[in-house]
């Protein structure tokens, strides 16, 4: 049995277990996706266009406001980052779970939260870090009910098993006339550059095998 089958299976043995289930599960037909390039974080991703987005950019839901929703966020890895960093505060968690995405690993949670009003809310994490550029992504879903994390969780598979890392240039310098006076070492799959705005190191995406190397 794969990982992504263990994963399955464990949703819905939650769904079937659950006794707090506090609204019906959804009937939620395939959404049409576009591409969206978020050059901060450095990766590609599909998301659902036709559905409504969110408070944030990167933040979609089915419904006008309110849950369910699918989404993703990154952040800079600090010396003291954790995976779990990426989880919402004060909440309960399964996991992790290695899951592979074909394009990285990550691991997977799933999380009960507090939602206020003594509600909960339901959320799976993938949390993914890129060591080499010192970014962390997450790829969740929130929804009021174990069913309705369910209904959307073919959504946030197609979103995050679509990720697609770009080249990162890390300036040495953002003076093209000093460029050509200095020089420096760039790290393992790294490559040097120079372009109208200076030079550097270009770090190319890594897969987990580049690591063990």
């Amino acid at each position: 049995m794969n990982k992504f089958s263990v994963y399955h299976l464990l949703i819905m043995s939650l769904v079937l277990l659950s006794q707090s289930i506090n609204a019906g599960p959804l009937s939620i037909s395939e959404p049409k996706y576009g591409s969206l390039e978020i050059k901060d974080a450095g990766i590609t991703i599909e998301f659902p266009q036709n559905w409504f987005r969110q408070g944030k950019d990167t933040e979609w839901s089915v419904k006008k406001n309110g849950l369910p929703l699918v989404g993703f966020k990154w952040t800079d890895i600090k010396s003291d980052w954790e995976k779990e960093n990426m989880l919402p505060s004060k909440s309960d968690f399964f996991g992790p779970f290695v899951i592979d995405l074909g394009w990285k690993q990550g691991s997977l949670y799933i999380v009960q939260a507090k939602a206020g009003n003594n509600k909960k809310r339901y959320e799976i994490h993938t949390v993914i870090p890129r060591m080499e550029a010192n970014l962390a992504y997450d790829f969740y879903a929130s929804a009021d009910s174990l069913a309705q994390l369910m209904a959307i969780n073919f959504v946030i598979q197609r979103i995050m098993h679509s990720g697609e890392l770009h080249r990162i240039k890390d300036y040495v310098s953002e003076y093209p006339e000093e460029c050509e006076e200095i020089t420096w070492d760039c790290g393992f799959n790294e490559e040097e550059f120079f372009d109208e705005n200076g030079c550097g190191c270009l770090i190319v995406p890594q897969k987990e095998a580049d690591f063990n190397n």
